[in-house]
């Protein structure tokens, strides 16, 4: 009997130790600590995320990182927070981690790309500064007016489905309505053509309260094409929009004469009818009645 209680427990141990043994074995590891190249958090590693992410045209996935970092990315099963370096709410996923200044979260879009350039001649940057935070013609420009947007989760967001350059899908204020023209960009000559607030507009003498001030049946702006990373700064000129372009002595002078406008006009006569809205220097005195789809009179 003793001897059959034995072969019981050998052989009932040997069961226990193989099924432990497959068990073990079908088993998920925890995730490695290890699992980035060395330097990959060392902003002067050539292996720093960044590069590394820059290197396979930041086609990534933050939920990779999230894996291991936890949703939040505080820590996760690895114990090591991302919001040490990413100290905005939104952690990586502020959009200053990739593009603008990464130590200024009011600053989101170039003055720097994704190349780290900063000069307004590079294309990544261009004049986003100008059009987004200083913006002295108008009231500023946000993101979606050009970068194309999608609803989600309640609110706003871009679409950084494919690697760059940015797309581009010009908003309902960028539409030159009154020509009936759509605005576009073109990627190999880095300009802008067929917008409303560089000079494609049109208004009717028939419809306006002040017709006296119209030479013509209309009076339309240029439909300017302004270059994006143009250094000359001319591309903003008044009479780039409202006026014409003279050349005198082979150089093009800008000059605000509004075609279809009673009068040959200078530019501190603007003020005369507009006062409202520029000074008699020609300075513009409230953006948001500039660039406004609107004739603000006075």
């Amino acid at each position: 009997m003793k001897f059959i209680v034995s072969l019981l427990i050998i052989f009932c141990s040997l069961l226990f130790t193989i099924g432990c043994s497959e068990v073990r074995d079908n088993i998920t590891p925890a995730p490695s600590v290890g699992v980035h190249p060395e330097g990959f958090g060392d902003e002067s590693s050539p292996n720093f995320h960044k590069f590394i992410f820059r290197e396979n045209d930041w086609s990534f996935n933050l939920t990779q990182c999230q894996s291991c970092h936890a949703a939040n990315y505080a820590g996760g099963t690895t114990n090591v927070s991302c919001l040490t370096c990413h100290t905005e709410p939104a952690g990586p996923e502020a959009c200053n981690t990739c593009h603008g200044n990464f130590t200024n979260p009011d600053y989101i879009a170039p003055p720097n790309d994704l190349e780290d350039n900063s000069d307004i001649g590079s294309k990544g940057v261009g004049a986003h500064f100008i059009h987004v935070y200083d913006n002295s013609k108008s009231t500023n420009i946000g993101c979606f007016e050009c970068h194309q947007q999608t609803v989600g989760e309640g609110k706003f967001v871009n679409i950084h489905i494919s690697p760059p350059p940015a797309k581009m899908e010009f908003g309902e204020f960028s539409h030159a309505d009154s020509l009936g023209l759509n605005p576009e960009y073109d990627f190999d000559n880095i300009d802008c053509s067929n917008t409303y607030c560089h000079g494609g507009f049109k208004f009717a003498k028939s419809s306006s309260s002040n017709s006296w001030a119209y030479s013509e049946d209309y009076i339309v702006g240029n439909n300017y094409t302004p270059t994006w990373n143009s250094t000359t700064n001319l591309d903003a000129e008044c009479g780039t929009c409202h006026g014409q372009i003279d050349t005198v002595n082979n150089v093009e002078i800008l000059t605000p004469r509004p075609v279809g406008h009673f009068g040959n006009y200078l530019l501190k006569d603007c003020a005369n009818c507009h006062s409202s809205v520029v000074n008699s220097e020609g300075e513009i005195i409230d953006r948001e009645k500039h660039i406004n789809k609107l004739i603000n009179y006075p």
